[in-house]
């Protein structure tokens, strides 16, 4: 039964743990103050519970209600004196993933289910095991032991269906489990029912095992909600016996604290079913250790976790996945290879770094870009059956819904450059409505849509609309009228606008506000496949967004055509004036001082030799350095006093002072 009243919703990432509280007004759940703080998992604290504490404080300093009691737990439930909650919910996107090994039947059935069951948690699949291994039993035990893993995933049989090969493979996993004495792994059973008292029997003793419905009940039938859930709390066990305080906080909800990675799959289902036909919607968190990907296409939903994408302590494995060139190919100035790992490496030791200066900013927005690029390729082969969705080159279906998520995205200060980033990275095509959960309201509402539904369907109109974007399809000339522009407000004002190929354009429309909006596209161009659209569209922080670039994006092949790019689309969406790159950042100063320390002449000569803009400036001639055996020395100078100090043996130290040893290093 649904609980009415007060919820404190809190999730706990890699650098910030964020707060939401919810409570009802007028008849309907309303999120009415939201805090967060740094997370208190790592060094000095090693205790998350401090950080839950802090945000606690602060939605009560916000709301003028006390939220912890004097022993510094939350006040559950609510008094009459409006203190406390009636329900506290936890997420986490904290913490190293479970290391998991899948055994089951046949891989395109039972495996299969079983992979996009664990594929909305945070797992790292090891290994998969099914009859049609070539392995003999010895070599899959080996395999087993030598993986280590924190979870063995059993899937196989469908209900009074397959006994004996579901018992044989897991009698393996017995043994596996009974030789890894101090580091025995949870046994996850997913599959046929009626062995639930056999399994039991066989793991007494050895190994933990948690029962949920099967994935595969009959060939025709996957079901994986339970499944889900089960994996969610074995994510919560782990995580409780990593001594960080997660079984404090866990023990103060009701289902523990669960990855905030299953609350995108359940929201991305929620609103996939509501999209028109053929739509599908698109969740993309990027944050600081993961990112996580949940899309609904062709009438099912699939998520998909990277724990080497991130844009804090995950930088320097987001390099090793996209490559130097993919984060290149955003920058307006030449950079060197070196330069981009400096920046990642302090990006990897300082996660709450945020770039401060120009050239900062590109590099942080282009490694966004690249991140969400590789997380978006990696994760559409799961989408679908269909093989034309298998490669990830094939323009993103089309989406009626994009939300975006992570500091790197909510937190850019303009809703229109946010607008852009989600644009660049996934490049849309039609119309589709662009939002952000700049608040964090996903992951409590994936929570309690368990415990409340209610109130999660309440909530998730809440999530912040940036606008509705409107992107052509082909490749317009720049400079070239591509879309011709007409809205009309709801007081009968109506204003058109030309917008030209190679650029975009924003319309200022306040949320909540709608107005009509006609686009015909030019020549060659086209959107979603229509010539023209006419819709009712509703305004947001960023408002109408018509993107004219073309798709594919056109990017510039070289820095110096991004550098003619890139600052006018940053102004185009901000309204600011185009911060024109300086000439310095155009120049490849390795390539021109390649042979190391020129010669004078060289020097005074650099401009007639650089040659025209972008060509790299030829190799001075090598300076010949005379032999050191030639040169004169002067003689070494006399101290004006001898100092002998005795060292601990009392012995005397050698002469010199510590002035004459500076120098003789200097």
């Amino acid at each position: 039964m649904p609980v009415e009243g007060s919820i404190l919703a809190v999730d706990f990432g890699n650098v910030n743990t964020r707060a939401i509280l919810i409570d009802l007004v007028e008849g309907a759940y309303t999120e009415v103050a939201s805090a967060h703080e740094p997370t208190t998992a790592g060094f000095p604290y090693y205790d998350i519970g401090i950080g839950l504490n802090r945000v606690a404080r602060q939605i009560g300093q916000l709301t003028g209600r006390q939220m912890v009691g004097t022993d510094g737990k939350l006040i559950q439930p609510e008094q009459p004196d409006r203190s406390g909650v009636d329900m506290f919910v936890a997420t986490a996107s904290i913490g190293r993933p479970l290391r998991t090994v899948v055994v089951g039947l046949m891989p395109e059935i039972s495996v299969s289910s079983a992979l996009r069951a664990a594929s909305g948690t945070y797992v790292n699949i090891l290994d998969t095991i099914t009859l049609e291994d070539a392995r003999t039993p010895q070599q899959t035990l080996n395999e087993i032991v030598l993986a280590r893993p924190d979870l063995i995933f059993l899937t196989g049989g469908t209900d009074d269906g397959a006994k004996q090969a579901v018992l044989d493979l897991s009698r393996i996993v017995r043994l596996a489990a009974g030789v890894m004495r101090g580091h025995e792994p949870l046994i996850l059973f997913a599959g046929n029912a009626a062995l639930h008292d056999d399994i039991s029997r066989l793991f007494e003793g050895v190994a933990d095992v948690f029962f949920t419905e099967n994935v595969r009940p009959t060939i025709g039938v996957e079901r994986l909600d339970a499944a889900q859930l089960e994996l969610a709390l074995a994510f919560n066990t782990l995580a409780g016996q990593r001594g960080i305080g997660f079984n404090t906080v866990g023990q103060m909800t009701r289902l523990g604290v669960l990855p905030n990675a299953q609350s995108y799959h359940t929201i991305a289902e929620y609103f996939g079913k509501q999209a028109a036909s053929k739509q599908g919607v698109l969740i993309a968190d990027i944050g600081a250790s993961s990112s996580t990907l949940s899309a609904y296409a062709d009438g099912r939903v699939s998520t998909s976790i990277r724990t080497d994408i991130g844009l804090g302590t995950s930088a320097s494995s987001l390099l090793e996945v996209v490559g130097v060139k993919a984060v290149q190919a955003w920058l307006p100035f030449v950079s060197y290879d070196d330069e981009i790992r400096d920046y990642v490496l302090n990006k990897t030791l300082r996660p709450g770094l945020a770039p401060d200066t120009l050239r900062g900013m590109y590099l942080e927005h282009g490694l966004l870009r690249a991140g969400l690029r590789a997380l978006l390729a990696a994760a559409r082969p799961a989408w679908t059956p269909d093989t034309a969705h298998d490669d990830p080159r094939e323009p993103l279906p089309p989406m009626e819904r994009i939300i975006g998520a992570g500091a790197g995205l909510v937190n850019t200060g303009r809703p229109g450059l946010t607008a852009m980033l989600m644009l660049d990275a996934l490049e849309p095509r039609g119309v589709t409505r662009l939002q952000v959960d700049s608040s964090g309201l996903i992951p409590a509402l994936g929570a309690l849509a368990r415990l409340n539904p209610a109130a999660a369907v309440q909530l998730a109109d809440g999530i912040e609309n940036l606008g509705t974007a409107i992107s052509l399809n082909g490749k317009p000339r720049a400079g070239r009228k591509a879309a011709a522009v007409k809205i009309k407000l709801a007081n009968g004002t109506t204003e058109r606008r030309s917008v030209d190929g190679g650029s975009l354009f924003i319309y200022k429309l306040d949320p909540g506000v709608t107005a009509e909006v006609s686009v015909s596209a030019g020549r060659g161009l086209n959107i979603g496949g229509k010539k023209k659209v006419k819709l009712t569209v509703e305004g947001g922080a960023a408002g109408i967004i018509i993107d004219a670039r073309g798709r594919p994006l056109a990017l510039g092949d070289s820095a110096q055509e991004l550098a003619a790019q890139l600052p006018a689309w940053y102004a185009q969406v901000t309204g600011d004036p185009i911060r024109e790159v300086a000439m310095g950042w155009l120049e490849d100063m390795m390539a021109e001082n390649i042979a190391g320390v020129q010669p004078v002449e060289a020097a005074q000569d650099s401009k007639k030799r650089r040659g025209k803009r972008g060509k790299a400036a030829p190799v001075p001639e090598a300076i010949e350095m005379p032999s050191l055996s030639d040169l004169e020395l002067p003689p070494a100078p006399k101290s004006s006093r001898a100092v002998r100090s005795l060292n601990k043996e009392g012995q005397p130290q050698p002469q010199g002072s510590d002035d004459e040893l500076r120098n003789l290093l200097s």
